[in-house]
């Protein structure tokens, strides 16, 4: 019989990553490494101090290292207490990148290579309950020649999110990694669910649903595309959300051209009026550190032609009422409408 000498073994334990420990850690140790990594959860409450300081923000580092935590499951009261604060003090464009990179190393990622990837998404929160614009907008724009790893949820704060709308037009979307690759190589366009890439995020839910107030959480999903998305359209419900989220973007370094929307009322570009964009392009060389150009400027779809709409003109409702509207904006013709308009302001 094998004997164990267990402060060594103990010790190479925790030194072990997960799955190494798991194929090889023999069955009757296995419960020791959950104890030590379970019993020696890091506390937040250093980043809760700092914050109810205030002398100052959280630098990335601390940002990311907090998220962390939290993504494996941290004390439900510290991180309620940390989300409060950092929404009451406003959160920072380095934190918001520092929460962005522990999403992305945390994620269940989708390894494309080199492809050049476009992503078109909308944080959501304006109320309004339109059709699912970026949803369509992503089909357009691939049916164009894009290359589109569309990232996406159930409804959360609409009557129909883009998971659902899909669903309803019989599309299987919670695809794993390697069934996204192969719809990529397919057909140009795939759909990432967010349950499936982001599954760290089940410990967070039910704190964001007890909390039952806005927090960083509801812009985080469009900066953390699973795919790494190099070129992104990423509208934003309030017009302060423009250089938090570019900001951030820049800090994270991984997209080369990106977009921040806000329209009128709206999470992206429509005919209701003129719309906000923020622009960043990486200018630097192939192989050297990201360098970003940044423009903001207006945009009204009336200097293209495209006439002025209602809300009204872009109502949704359900999932099978938008698959229908889905279907029918996106049919060849020469006929338009506010819907048909919309999704090829945003898919341009």
């Amino acid at each position: 019989m094998v004997r164990y000498h267990w402060a060594a073994l103990t010790t190479a334990l925790l030194l072990l990553p997960p799955y190494f420990a798991t194929a090889f850690v023999p069955a009757a140790i296995k419960p020791l490494r959950y104890y030590f990594t379970t019993s020696t959860q890091m506390s937040l409450k250093p980043y809760i101090e700092t914050l109810i300081q205030g002398e100052r923000h959280l630098t990335s580092d601390e940002t990311e290292a907090a998220f962390s935590e939290i993504l494996k499951g941290a004390d439900e009261v510290q991180v309620g207490s940390l989300l409060t604060l950092l929404r009451a003090r406003g959160e920072t464009p380095s934190e918001i990148a520092g929460m962005v990179k522990a999403m992305n190393l945390a994620c269940n990622a989708v390894h494309l290579g080199d492809t050049k990837l476009l992503d078109i998404v909308g944080t959501g929160g304006d109320g309004a309950d339109t059709i699912n614009i970026s949803t369509a907008s992503v089909v357009l724009a691939a049916a164009c020649g894009c290359v589109v790893a569309k990232a996406g949820n159930r409804s959360v704060s609409s009557a129909c999110g883009s998971a659902d709308v899909l669903e309803a037009l019989g599309i299987k979307v919670d695809l794993q990694p390697r069934q996204i690759i192969e719809c990529v190589d397919t057909c140009g366009v795939a759909f990432m669910f967010a349950p499936v890439n982001h599954p760290a995020m089940k410990f967070v839910a039910p704190i964001r649903k007890k909390l039952g107030v806005r927090t960083c959480f509801n812009i985080l999903g469009p900066m953390t595309n699973a795919a790494g998305a190099q070129h992104a359209v990423i509208g934003v419900f309030h017009p302060e959300l423009l250089p938090l989220m570019a900001g951030a973007l820049k800090e994270v370094g991984k997209v080369d051209h990106a977009v921040v929307i806000h329209g009128v009322g709206l999470d992206e570009i429509s005919p209701l009026g003129p719309a906000t964009i923020l622009e960043i392009k990486n200018i630097a060389k192939e192989g050297e550190p990201k360098q970003y150009e940044e423009r903001q400027f207006e945009f009204d779809p009336l200097d293209v032609g495209i006439p002025r709409c209602s809300l009204a003109d872009l109502k949704g409702g359900g999932p099978k009422e938008n698959a229908e509207k889905f279907v029918a904006v996106l049919q060849g013709g020469d006929h338009t409408d506010a819907k048909r308009d919309s999704i090829v302001l945003n898919a341009g």
